[in-house]
C-alpha cells in the first residue's frame, strides 16, 4: 500500500489548509491495520467452535456475538494499536513536512531557526505522548480482553 503520507499533498489540494486534512489522512493511515487485523483474526476463528455453537442451537447472531467477535476481538485491538500508531506518525510526518500548526509544526518550525532545545523537547514529547497513548490502549485492551493470551 501508499504511505498514508503520500495522500496529504492531496488532501490539502482537495480539502484546503484547515483540519480537515488531518482528519481524512488519520482514517486513511488508520484504516488499513484494523481492517487487516480484524480480517485476519475473523477468519481464524476455529471452526469447530463455530460448528459447537451451532450445534447447541445457536443462530448465526448468537455465534457472531458469543464466538466470533470474543475470538477475534483481541486481535483487532492490536490492530487499533498498530493503527493509532500509524496514524499519530503520519500525523507528525505531516506536520513536519507541510509546516502544518501542531507540535511537528512547532519542530518544523525551530529547526528553520537551529533552535536546538525547542526541536529536542518537540522531539522528547512526540516519544512520551506516543508512548503514553500506546498505554493507554494496552490498559484499555487489557480490561476489554482479560481473556488474551490464555488458552
Amino acid at each position: 500500500t501508499l504511505p498514508p503520507l503520500a495522500y496529504f499533498s492531496l488532501l490539502i489540494i482537495w480539502l484546503g489548509i484547515d483540519e480537515q486534512p488531518k482528519i481524512t489522512l488519520l482514517a486513511v493511515a488508520a484504516f488499513p491495520p484494523v481492517a487487516v487485523s480484524t480480517t485476519t483474526a475473523v477468519a481464524a476463528v476455529p471452526k469447530h467452535l463455530i460448528e459447537a455453537a451451532r450445534a447447541l442451537g445457536g443462530s448465526r447472531w448468537d455465534v457472531v456475538r458469543d464466538v466470533v467477535v470474543p475470538s477475534a476481538l483481541p486481535e483487532t485491538l492490536t490492530g487499533v494499536r498498530l493503527a493509532v500508531g500509524v496514524a499519530y506518525s503520519s500525523l507528525v510526518a505531516a506536520e513536519l513536512v507541510n509546516g502544518l500548526p501542531g507540535i511537528g509544526g512547532m519542530v518544523k518550525d525551530a529547526a528553520n531557526y537551529n533552535n536546538t532545545p525547542v526541536v529536542l523537547v518537540g522531539i522528547i514529547a512526540i516519544g512520551v505522548s506516543g508512548l503514553i497513548i500506546d498505554g493507554l490502549l494496552l490498559r484499555l485492551e487489557r480490561s476489554v480482553v482479560p481473556w488474551r493470551g490464555r488458552a
